[in-house]
């Protein structure tokens, strides 16, 4: 995964140092505080990626738990296949929580498009609240369709709108000076290594608001700590129209795992049918 970060602030005319004048320090603080903030992010992905390469190398093995055929393994063998794949399966499943959002509720399977509409205007009175509290004025829309969407979509919507709901309650508790619009954006795909195959679904909202540059850092630590990971994909900065107060631009992810069933399928015991196709090929066992 790759990210963006842009900043594009003026720096503000220093001071001619004379007879008992002084050296304005604030282009420098504030390259410091941005130069830290581009780091941060790249270290975050870096971490990112890290756990995107555990999950690849981990699916990878429980593909390779499984017999070509010929001669049954004795118990023994079969004793040792069994716990190695449920070690994979759950280090596997630890590391999908850590990136991916958990599958839809029942009452969400029952009727999609209806649950969706409820956790809409939930999302929306409780950013209204959290707003009216801090006297901050929210979008009016959070960024989704006003006809119902199809049933198929409504997975990925769920997601999107849970990321919405996290990131602006996140925002709001910075007391920034204006939470301007969201808007959910394409779907993306992340692939196996060598295009085998789908790993994840990636579901990005970009966001854009108005904060000091303290605020801005404070935002970006706080969404580094969320669990399942929220993924910051963008980051631009402009000068805002007053003193001190940028115009921040942010593209933010969240993840949902692509079931693969046949990653975590259990070995399968060599049966005289499967001799007859597959008699020349000898039994392998994981190294």
């Amino acid at each position: 995964m790759t990210s963006q970060a842009t900043r594009s602030v003026s720096p503000a005319p220093s001071r001619p140092s004379g007879r008992g004048g002084g050296v304005n320090m604030a282009p420098l603080v504030a390259a410091t505080c941005s130069g830290a903030v581009v780091a941060g992010i790249i270290a975050w992905h870096l971490n990112l990626q890290s756990i995107e390469g555990q999950i690849k190398t981990t699916r990878s093995a429980l593909k390779k738990l499984s017999l070509a055929g010929g001669i049954p393994p004795n118990q023994e063998v079969m004793d040792y296949l069994t716990a190695r794949q449920t070690a994979l399966e759950q280090r596997y499943q630890s590391l999908v929580d850590r990136v991916s959002v958990p599958p839809l509720s029942g009452a969400a399977s029952a009727d999609p498009q209806l649950y969706f509409q409820e956790q809409l205007h939930d999302v929306q009175r409780l950013l209204e609240r959290l707003a009216a509290a801090r006297s901050m004025p929210v979008p009016e829309q959070l960024g989704f369709p006003k006809a119902l969407p199809p049933s198929d979509t409504v997975p990925h919507l769920l997601v999107q709108l849970s990321l919405i709901k996290d990131v602006a309650t996140r925002i709001l508790e910075e007391h920034v000076r204006a939470l301007s619009s969201f808007k959910i954006e394409d779907l993306e795909t992340v692939k196996e290594d060598e295009g085998e195959g789908p790993l994840l679904t990636r579901l990005p909202v970009r966001v854009r608001l108005t904060s000091t540059l303290a605020q801005l850092v404070r935002l970006l630590l706080s969404l580094n700590e969320a669990v399942p990971i929220i993924e910051t994909r963008v980051v631009r900065i402009e000068n805002g129209s007053e003193p001190e107060q940028l115009d921040v631009e942010l593209i933010l992810a969240r993840h949902l795992a692509v079931a693969a069933a046949h990653a975590t399928s259990p070995p399968e015991e060599a049966t005289p049918s499967t001799k007859k196709k597959r008699g020349s090929r000898k039994t392998t066992t994981p190294r």
